[in-house]
């Protein structure tokens, strides 16, 4: 069982989970002809995958979701507010097997459980999924905050998916205007690089141990920038790198590698 990120940025996200057997993936920021290489190069043949997980309908996280679907003869799972939103922007057509996702839902052999995610769509959410072996992987990404739903999904999940978006001073001495540096920062807007290292200590607290830092802005972050945050923050709090956890940062587009689950 692994974790494999196809695509992290801000300009598209998707990532698998699951087995050579099978497995889930979670959004479709990625054209199908990149996915279809992406899926190689982690050496996951695109006919494992057995259903979609929709975030939400920003098009960093769905804009191959209609070829990919479509396909492969995937079912897409998402939230009502999520699916009205595709329907209704023509992401998705009704060709596709859609499936509202509100409870906890066994999908593909696991057992998914979708939570609201604070941010400026219409109903997005992110995901608990409990794996046969009695472990557990969280997937975050795109929230203003971390509210207690979020960290009700997260805690306790063995790896972890969570988004660490913009470096503050990065993003208030840049170059974007006004309002959209205020749409960033806002309630439902991106986790920060501080705010991601404030949730980890939280879910180290709590028992997990493994994370992945995702959905790095390309203008306002920087991998080193925000692994260093975290690692710094952490240690203040007496949690060490590689003794109480271990910490990576997904590059913008796959270099292959999987994380092993079990």
């Amino acid at each position: 069982m692994f974790f494999a990120s196809l695509c992290s940025s801000s300009g598209g996200n998707a990532s698998y989970l699951g087995s050579f057997a099978g497995g889930i993936l979670f959004d479709a920021g990625i054209g199908i002809r990149n996915y279809q290489k992406a899926m190689c190069l982690a050496g996951v043949p695109p006919e494992s995958v057995r259903a979609i997980c929709v975030t939400h309908e920003h098009s960093d996280h769905v804009q191959g979701l209609h070829a990919i679907a479509v396909r492969y003869g995937l079912p897409v799972y998402g939230s009502q507010g999520t699916i009205d939103a595709l329907l209704e922007k023509g992401i998705l057509t009704g060709e596709e097997k859609i499936y509202i996702l509100e409870e906890p839902e066994e999908i593909a052999g696991f057992l998914v459980t979708p939570f609201r995610t604070p941010h400026d769509s219409a109903e997005s959410t992110g995901f608990h999924i409990d794996l046969e072996s009695g472990r557990s992987v969280g997937i975050c990404t795109d929230l203003g905050y971390p509210s207690d739903e979020v960290l009700r999904g997260l805690l306790g999940c063995d790896f972890v998916l969570l988004e660490s978006n913009y470096d503050r001073k990065m993003l208030l001495n840049g170059s974007y205007p006004p309002y959209l540096k205020q749409r960033i920062r806002s309630r439902h807007g991106h986790l920060s690089n501080d705010q991601c290292a404030q949730t980890i200590e939280q879910l180290v607290y709590h028992g997990s141990t493994r994370f992945v830092l995702g959905h790095l802005s390309q203008e306002n972050n920087r991998p080193e920038i925000a692994l260093s945050h975290s690692v710094e923050y952490l240690a203040g709090r007496t949690m060490l790198e590689n003794r109480d956890y271990t910490i990576d940062v997904l590059p913008r587009f796959t270099c292959g590698r999987r994380f092993e689950i079990e």
